[in-house]
């Protein structure tokens, strides 16, 4: 006896049952339709496999650099101190002037130095590492009050260094200000006194990670991406080249069904991707250093909702791109052409936030957002990121995902 003869007939009528039933014929011809097609099963399993590999083993154990470091700094206020009647020394200002005199061999600054004001418009204390979260920095520098004064009359006096260890630009910052706190030092105690400590604090986590742990969140919201856009475009102009749209235009399933269709099929391949990077990761990059525990530690609940509304997002991209392109030879030059600007602006491989041009264009991407959400939610502890993202890649999945089903037209494929 079939499964369906043993629902009763009141169900098997209902128009949820039906709907549930239509949905479940579309993802079952997306799977049909996957299985044929050499380049779906390419994106969906093999190419996220092939970035993990390819940049993890060429940045696993690099920094990235730019042309000009983002430097936030705040100073408790520094009175200074006349060393002769004639000579005055002010060494906070001494150390800001260094740091903003620094220049690359092309003339460039090294620094664009942002200063943190001690108390806001309605008098409130501003919290500096509170601060650097809010405008998405990566390191600052906390100058304490009268920082003369305390180097010459009670040393040691210690800098506070506030960074994300995530951030490769953050760790060349202070090896740069560890060396010109080093040279302070010589100059006005020698070797053989400390005058000048430092004292570091990660803003994220007690041990900073490595490039790997940031390149994951990256991999799996391009491999979502990829799902989305390039998936759906593939299958919404095959299933037009074999005139299966024409079909269902005519038949009782409804434009919704297919579309609520086309995204669970998506969000199935992006749990599908999600778990080959993370396996693919732990088996090449963590079990030889002995870290069993990888895979578990970075699970959260929360990459559930981020999935969801990756794929609100890109599956609402690949309809919009899908009702443009009606030749399936063209779907996946346009789909890559979505795709590919995001995938390198979006900080998925590298950290654009200390690259002004870049950053600006980022943070136009949806990717960015996803991408920062999953590392928040994978990577560091920063759950009050993790749901501002989550907030804000929600509202682009909104948004496309509603235009996407606005423009798609059964009866006129």
């Amino acid at each position: 006896m079939s499964k369906d003869k043993t629902i009763p007939n009141k169900i098997k009528d209902s128009k949820f049952y039906l709907a549930l039933k239509r949905i479940g014929a579309y993802i079952t011809a997306s799977f049909i339709d996957f299985k044929r097609s050499p380049l779906t099963i390419f994106f969906t399993v093999a190419y996220p496999v092939i970035l993990i590999l390819l940049f993890g083993a060429i940045f696993s154990e690099s920094n990235i650099s730019s042309a000009t470091y983002t430097l936030y700094y705040q100073s408790g206020g520094d009175e200074g101190f006349y060393t002769s009647p004639t000579e005055f020394l002010n060494m906070t200002d001494n150390l800001i002037n260094i740091l903003d005199s620094l220049k690359r061999n092309d003339s460039t600054p090294l620094f664009n130095l942002i200063h943190i004001p001690h108390q806001d418009e309605s008098s409130n204390i501003i919290d500096p590492g509170t601060y650097l979260e809010e405008v998405e920095g990566n390191i600052a520098l906390i100058i304490p009050k009268n920082f003369t004064q305390q180097v010459i009359f009670n040393p040691p006096v210690n800098l506070t260094i506030i960074l994300d260890e995530n951030s490769g630009s953050a760790g060349i910052v202070l090896e740069i200000v560890n060396s010109i706190v080093y040279s302070l030092n010589y100059q006005t105690a020698g070797y053989n006194e400390t005058k000048i400590g430092m004292d570091t604090t990660n803003i994220y986590l007690e041990e900073g990670i490595d490039y790997f742990d940031f390149l994951i969140p990256g991999i799996i919201g391009i491999a979502i991406m990829n799902n989305g856009i390039i998936g759906t475009i593939n299958r919404y102009t095959y299933f037009d080249k074999k005139g299966f749209f024409r079909k269902l235009s005519s038949s009782p399933m409804k434009k919704n069904q297919v579309v609520i269709g086309e995204a669970t099929w998506v969000l199935l391949q992006g749990f599908i991707s999600i778990i080959v990077i993370l396996l693919i990761g732990y088996l090449v990059f963590k079990v030889g250093k002995g870290d069993y525990m990888w895979i578990i530690n970075v699970l959260d609940w929360k990459i559930i909702p981020i999935t969801i509304a990756t794929v609100l997002t890109f599956t609402g991209f690949g309809m919009i791109a899908a009702r443009i392109v009606k030749n399936p030879s063209a779907a996946t030059a346009v789909g890559n052409f979505l795709a590919f600007p995001m995938m390198f602006l979006s900080g998925a491989f590298f950290e654009v936030a200390h690259i002004p041009a870049l950053n600006i264009i980022s943070k136009m991407l949806p990717l960015t957002y996803i991408i920062n959400a999953l590392r928040s939610s994978m990577i560091t502890p920063n759950i009050a990121l993790a749901w501002i993202n989550i907030g804000i890649s929600f509202a682009f999945g909104i948004v496309i995902f509603t235009i996407g089903i606005l423009v798609t037209k059964l009866s006129e494929r």
